[in-house]
């Protein structure tokens, strides 16, 4: 295939190998560089559009999947009693997509696009059918987990899927359209979630998930034709020849140690205190697991992902700001609808149509910085002022009274943070991809996953031990002095730190408020440590560079 019948006659989605091309190496470079940098709008026939829902689709059920138990954690709660560790519901789905979501890139590059794809669609909708049809809390948990791992390739492939249809200067206005599905669905979870469990079931929030995730993986098999990835250079290389490019021994050693350190951020502080040597044990195993992983991986020739990537320095920023962005996002989805019912006794129908309006600024802060990337090509100033439009809203949230608002002020205090959070997805994301070949955007992209999954997961489970740290020594504190029977109080604390309405519905008139106020007081804890992450985010936005798209 010469220079000009590629360009004639291959449209711009379309993988093309070197093994395609028989010209000489400056002219593949001609090649590439065209369908890096086409200026031409992408071809837009009925396949891209069918892979393109199916993008969306996935990225949204693997949103609203992180958040679908923000408003259900109480409910839950109540109903298997076992509110000392319910953030295992959110922490489960997390925990798996943080330890897998590296991987997928490389994986995509030698068994294929299409074949991961499929994967995580057949993965999600089998762990959304255990959590329906599961009767305790261990299923649920399990559940929770095995969709975390087809969560995490949804978000990832997505991103790759897009980066082999679309070229790199429209990019990023694609890169918004997958945020608005991703900004939708994480701030619709909890009113998906709070809709079926007020009209009909929670665990029918999990079944109705199943049908949708299978018709977009039938879709994709019978519509993606992107099969040419990094490693496999024809559709029809035998299984054996790709299973044997996998890097097992480095992919196990780097999900196995990401897994420990996340399972240790989620039971630190809770099931064994940080100081305990099982809680050193597992920090250090899984820090001397990445390092181990680390040296290995600079040793071979097929990494599943190129260590040295990080030296890149708009890599390293974009990777570290997406990480601590991860975890404000998720603790703010997660624990301002808890703070709305557990101190100002709103419902979880209430505490979800409440991040509607965020979601709405959602959709124009991601969109915006596409349409402003594309028409001027740049991206380092938006992404300063994103960043400090995102630090705002973390303040607004930090500042809530624990006096009930209305609709809207309760509303208007997520909208800063929401428009700046999918801004600066959009804007790290085109960051990092513009600051490598093309053959690399694949993995920059799976780093980028896993900064992202690994930040939610942490903040989430550092956010819970914050909760649960500060609510007992609040109670505990709060009712020191009141005058009545220690065993009596003791009773009340402990009920108080099973059921968040427990203030509202069985406590003892005395006891009420003083129980709201501890909530309360933990809630600012919490929202402490958002505001510390949303500055962080500002300070790592000043060393990503801007490199020409």
């Amino acid at each position: 295939m010469t220079t000009e019948q590629i360009f004639e006659d291959t449209p711009l989605y379309t993988s093309i190998s070197p093994a395609d091309y028989t010209g000489n190496s400056e002219e593949w470079n001609d090649v590439t560089s065209h369908f890096r940098n086409a200026k031409e709008p992408v071809k837009k026939d009925m396949r891209f559009y069918i892979i393109l829902g199916c993008m969306f689709i996935n990225v949204f059920v693997a949103a609203l999947d992180s958040t679908i138990v923000a408003t259900l954690l109480p409910v839950i709660a109540d109903d298997l009693q076992c509110l000392p560790v319910i953030s295992w519901i959110a922490t489960s789905y997390l925990l798996l997509c943080a330890a897998f979501q590296p991987v997928f890139g490389k994986f995509s590059d030698i068994f294929g696009r299409k074949s991961v794809c499929v994967f995580c669609s057949v993965i999600f909708s089998l762990g959304c059918l255990l959590c329906g049809i599961g009767n305790s809390f261990i299923v649920l948990v399990i559940g929770r987990a095995i969709s975390g791992i087809g969560g995490g390739g949804f978000n990832t492939m997505s991103a790759i899927v897009l980066s082999d249809l679309v070229p790199l200067n429209q990019r990023g206005l694609f890169q918004g359209y997958v945020n608005i599905f991703f900004g939708i669905g994480s701030a619709m979870g909890g009113v998906f979630a709070g809709f079926f469990q007020k009209y009909f079931n929670w665990r029918l929030a999990f079944i109705v998930q199943v049908p949708i995730c299978l018709i977009s993986g039938i879709l994709t098999f019978l519509y993606l034709n992107v099969e040419k990835g990094e490693e496999a250079e024809t559709v029809e290389e035998s299984l054996k020849s790709k299973v044997g490019k996998v890097d097992f021994y480095g992919s196990t050693v780097l999900v196995s140690s990401i897994f420990i350190l996340m399972f240790a951020a989620s039971i630190g502080g809770k099931s064994i205190p940080f100081q305990s040597i099982q809680f050193i044990v597992f920090v250090g195993a899984g820090l001397i697991g990445l390092i181990h992983f680390y040296y290995f991986e600079k040793g071979i020739s097929n990494p599943v992902i190129p260590v040295k990537l990080l030296k890149n320095k708009t890599i390293f920023w974009s990777s570290l700001g997406c990480w601590v962005l991860s975890m404000n996002t998720y603790c703010i989805l997660l624990y301002v609808p808890f703070f709305w019912e557990s101190v100002l006794n709103l419902s979880s129908y209430e505490s979800g149509v409440r991040l509607i309006p965020g979601s709405i600024f959602a959709i124009i802060g991601s969109i915006g910085a596409g349409l402003y990337i594309k028409k001027y090509k740049k991206y380092k100033k938006l992404l300063l002022i994103s960043t400090f439009v995102n630090s705002i809203g973390s303040f607004l949230i930090f500042l809530s009274s624990d006096k009930k608002k209305s609709f809207y002020t309760n509303s208007l205090i997520l909208i800063p943070g929401q428009f700046g959070m999918t801004s600066i997805i959009t804007i790290i994301l085109i960051a990092m991809i513009s600051s490598v070949n093309h053959s690399e955007h694949g993995l920059v992209t799976s780093i980028q996953y896993g900064f992202r999954s690994t930040g939610s997961t942490l903040g989430v489970s550092v956010a819970s031990a914050i909760l649960q740290s500060s609510l007992r020594k609040n109670l505990v504190n709060n009712f020191k002095d009141i005058g009545k029977n220690e065993d009596v109080i003791q009773k009340i604390i402990e009920k108080a730190l099973l059921d968040t309405t427990y203030a509202f519905n069985k406590a003892p008139e005395f006891a009420k408020q003083l129980i709201i106020s501890s909530y309360y007081s933990a809630c600012q804890d919490v929202f402490k440590f958002i505001v510390f992450t949303s500055l962080v985010t500002v300070i790592c936005s000043f060393f990503i560079e801007e490199n020409k798209l």
